[in-house]
């Protein structure tokens, strides 16, 4: 099965980074190893706050920290792009929270189209499994821009993958980004309004969220 080389290599990266970490423990400086310890409690509280402290950490320059988590959580996927944008809401608020979300992803986004438009398909195959490109690869090119906009606004779909493989279309590069931006952009309000909110009104945030996702079902 071609699914089997994939495990085998995702298996073989985290295995190194295992290892990685173990050896370089004993060298990282105390502050880094108690946040790494915060993150590592099972009270997810304790794991929101320490990453938002580790945020406000860099001071003046959090923001283009976030920025760069944004665009790798896009071209490499070290993260889930969804907690991405709670983390966004909550360390920065709604408006500003928003606009880095949407920056994040929009360069993310640009970056990965622009990787597989200019040095083709070997370019995608280390981000993008073969079953999933085949899945996804005849409902973009059949459908146009008006699919890949409806695959961007649907929650659960591999948004960064499918902008690796949006490359690929003869599709203008503008266009894409647009369908792109307007596509994500309700997601990332719900997602960031939800973390801005998650310590002061839950059942705003419920009611939200439950919208948000009532219309992306229904559309």
């Amino acid at each position: 099965s071609a699914v089997v080389p994939v495990l085998a290599g995702a298996l073989a990266v985290s295995l190194l980074l295992g290892l990685l970490a173990w050896l370089a423990e004993p060298y990282l400086p105390q502050g880094f190893k108690a946040f790494l310890r915060e993150l590592a409690s099972e009270d997810f509280d304790t794991r929101r706050m320490a990453l938002k402290a580790w945020f406000d950490s860099w001071g003046a320059v959090s923001a283009w920290v976030f920025l760069c988590v944004q665009f790798l959580q896009v071209v490499v996927a070290p993260i889930p792009g969804q907690f991405a944008g709670l983390l966004g809401g909550f360390v920065f608020g709604f408006w500003r929270g928003l606009l880095l979300n949407v920056a994040g992803n929009t360069i993310g986004s640009l970056a990965a189209m622009l990787l597989t438009r200019f040095f083709g398909e070997r370019v995608m195959r280390p981000f993008v499994p073969a079953p999933l490109q085949d899945k996804f690869d005849a409902t973009i090119h059949r459908g146009g821009l008006g699919n890949f906009f409806m695959l961007f606004l649907l929650p659960g779909t591999p948004k960064d993958a499918i902008c690796f493989m949006a490359g690929l279309t003869r599709l203008p590069i503008w266009k894409l980004m647009l369908a792109n931006v307007l596509g994500r952009l309700p997601g990332l309000i719900v997602l960031t309004f939800t973390g801005a909110a998650a310590d002061s009104d839950l059942f705003t945030v419920k009611l939200v969220f439950g919208a948000g996702l009532f219309l992306a079902l229904l559309a």
